[in-house]
């Protein structure tokens, strides 16, 4: 069994798309992707009133899961766009770590590769005292860290490296967002250099910025993630770091 787990060094970086895609890379290659998230906030409410979160319909699509299966992908749903630990307040909800790390467990035994995406970034609070950080630790599985080529993400990142290793946690390398080759200058050239020469980590893969059209079609993900993504390579880390 081989889990890999996504984090970032901020929100809105991109773990949603890193997760789907690589879902969809893995489901092309033949293999049934796991997927989880233990509590996802900032969701939406259908017209029959039932509130779902638009990660997780976007990941099930990318590896084909059934509609069936949205709570097995992420249990806990919350409307507040906030940290977990503030939104549960708010609507009344408590989350218990047990119950989040047994459902990832079983996500991992039951599947040959699983990819778990975080919340937030790695200190982001699930609940008072149950950080991020404290979640993939229980897993014990190795982290990728998702990042963005722009002004102030070097720090973050060696940052967000430096503390999930002070934890314990192996990191795989830095997959980088929304990079876009044509337009790729200084800072964003430099920010693959230092990401590298800071940290002692590889940069893994260059995913570019996707149209409305790449998200909604899982073959053209898959297609793309085999061409910017060393995902061969990733896999062989993950390996390597559940078999120490």
């Amino acid at each position: 069994m081989i889990a890999i787990g996504i984090t970032a060094t901020d929100t809105e970086t991109g773990k949603t798309v890193v997760t789907g895609a690589l879902a969809a890379a893995l489901r092309y290659r033949g293999a049934v992707p796991g997927i989880f998230k233990p509590v996802a906030s900032g969701c939406v409410r259908r017209e029959d009133g039932e509130l779902i979160s638009t990660d997780a319909e976007f990941q099930m699509r990318c590896a084909g899961y059934p509609d069936a299966l949205r709570r097995q992908v992420i249990p806990v749903v919350l409307e507040a766009a906030l940290a977990p630990a503030e939104a549960c307040k708010l609507e009344n909800v408590v989350l218990h770590p047990d119950e989040m790390v047994d459902g990832a467990k079983r996500c991992i035994e039951t599947h040959e590769i699983s990819v778990l995406e975080g919340i937030g970034g790695i200190t982001a609070p699930l609940t008072e005292t149950f950080l991020v950080k404290d979640y993939f630790r229980a897993l014990r599985i190795p982290v990728l860290i998702v990042v963005k080529p722009v002004l102030g993400n070097v720090n973050h990142a060696v940052l967000t490296a430096s503390y999930c290793q002070q934890h314990h946690i192996p990191v795989l390398g830095f997959l980088v967002n929304c990079w876009d080759e044509k337009n790729a200058g200084i800072l964003e050239k430099g920010n693959l250099y230092y990401y590298e020469k800071l940290t002692g980590l590889p940069v893994l893969g260059k995913l570019p910025v996707l149209s409305e059209e790449e998200l909604n079609d899982p073959r053209r993900l898959a297609d793309i993630v085999e061409q910017t993504v060393a995902l061969d390579i990733i896999l062989e880390r993950a390996k390597a770091c559940m078999e120490q």
